[in-house]
């Protein structure tokens, strides 16, 4: 068996998260019931979730992971008394320690629908969003991962699915969700452990994950951290619309802008409606320019569809910033947005 050596790939994680009446003894008349109070929410934080790079190695050029749900677990009172007597630090899935469930709850963490399947190889110095979900403020003991499938590329090969032994990881570790405040949690891959390939070249992957927590203004930081610019790109993204804010323009018929922003090459290239066009672009958690000039190629497409191009391109030229909401990308540039939808 082969030993597939990588550097370490993190996952992060941030999560922010009577009845009364009254009966007197021999009275003969019916007393108006007493209002029931309304009840106070219990004070919750915010759960986000990340992933982040491992630099590629010669001999895996992509390990391409699916998740299908991720949950925590809130503590029940008994297990909030037994975890206050103890510091379990970083552990792993694999060891032997659990914590009794009895009493608690486990709470699933809404992912987004564009980050639950991400190559840990192209997700090089950022930070890639991956879900979020307000929880109650309260002691949480165990993260439980599930896996939908994991595929793996050699070198130039194909990619292949790889043997998965559990599609289930869980990490055991306590930690607190105060009101009002981010919590970060970063899971933190150790690929170098992960990928094996047997004698009869089918390739096993069995996660190693370990836990490291931060919370408060540290948490916070980490938030916005290439948050915007890992959800931008290596995506295609479809104009919709165009233009002045409320005199925007839809696409022609019968014709697709597109746009993908390669984090490896650093460019932006796609259909300008007829001709390809590319150039180079820098991007940061809001902040986007287009740092050259584009460069397209010159076939004729007819009066409308050049018309069409030349507005998008000139309009692409002039980015500023952009936000991401869903699966919604507004570039806005000088007095005009660009507004596409991800494929």
């Amino acid at each position: 068996m082969m030993v597939i050596k990588m550097t370490k790939v993190k996952v992060f994680l941030i999560i922010s998260i009577l009845c009364v009446f009254t009966l007197v003894a021999g009275a003969c008349t019916e007393k108006a019931p007493i209002p029931e109070p309304i009840p106070t929410p219990a004070p919750s934080g915010t759960v986000n979730v990340y992933v982040t790079d491992a630099p590629p190695r010669e001999e895996v050029t992509s390990i391409i992971v699916t998740l299908s749900e991720l949950q925590i677990h809130k503590a029940g009172a008994e297990q909030e008394r037994e975890q206050e007597q103890a510091d379990t630090g970083n552990e792993t899935q694999e060891q032997e320690q659990q914590v009794q469930e009895n009493g608690g709850e486990w709470i699933t963490i809404d992912l987004s629908d564009n980050a639950t399947t991400f190559d840990l190889l192209k997700i090089k110095g950022i930070e890639q969003y991956i879900g979020t979900k307000e929880v109650e403020e309260s002691k949480y003991t165990q993260i439980r991962l599930f896996v939908d499938k994991i595929q793996v590329k050699l070198r130039d090969g194909d990619l292949q699915d790889a043997i998965v032994p559990s599609g289930e990881l869980k990490i055991v570790r306590p930690f607190n969700v105060v009101a009002g405040e981010n919590t970060t949690l970063v899971l933190d891959f150790e690929a170098d452990k992960m990928v094996n390939i047997t004698g009869s070249g089918k390739i096993m992957v069995k996660p190693v994950v370990k836990l490291e927590i931060r919370q408060g203004k540290e948490a916070d930081k980490q938030k916005g951290n290439g948050l915007d610019k890992a959800q931008l790109e290596d995506k295609t993204w479809v104009l919709k619309s165009y233009g002045e804010p409320g005199k925007l323009k839809d696409v022609l018929q019968e014709t697709e802008i597109t746009a993908t922003f390669n984090s490896d090459e650093g460019q932006v290239n796609g259909s300008a409606g007829c001709n390809h066009y590319f150039g180079a672009y820098e991007a940061g958690k809001e902040d986007l320019s287009i740092t050259g000039p584009i460069g397209a190629t010159e076939m004729w497409c007819g009066e409308l569809k050049d018309t069409q191009e030349r507005e998008y391109l000139s309009t692409l030229q002039a980015a500023e910033s952009y936000e991401i909401e869903e699966d919604q990308l507004t570039i806005y540039c000088g007095n005009q947005v660009l507004i596409f939808e991800v494929r």
